[in-house]
């Protein structure tokens, strides 16, 4: 049987993403107010507490203008 030591406890450390419910892994080197990002939806977060781990969701930066322009059907 092998040696436990602190970092293997903290290899296991996940917190769930609120938008796809996928896994996000947290590493022994993150702290509260740091930034992480979900792998599968790309969604933002920030650490409020590493144990037990809790996200907030960071509020959207951009606006949906900037890449949804309205089309005008009257033009044509």
């Amino acid at each position: 049987m092998g040696k436990f030591n602190e970092r293997q406890g903290d290899r296991g450390r996940f917190g769930k993403c609120q938008i796809c419910l996928d896994y996000i892994p947290v590493e022994y080197y993150f702290d509260v107010g740091d930034e992480i990002v979900c792998y599968e939806c790309g969604t933002e977060y920030t650490i409020s507490s590493i144990d037990p781990i809790r996200f907030d969701m960071i509020e959207d930066r951009y606006n949906t203008d900037d890449y949804c322009e309205e089309m005008h059907f009257d033009d044509y």
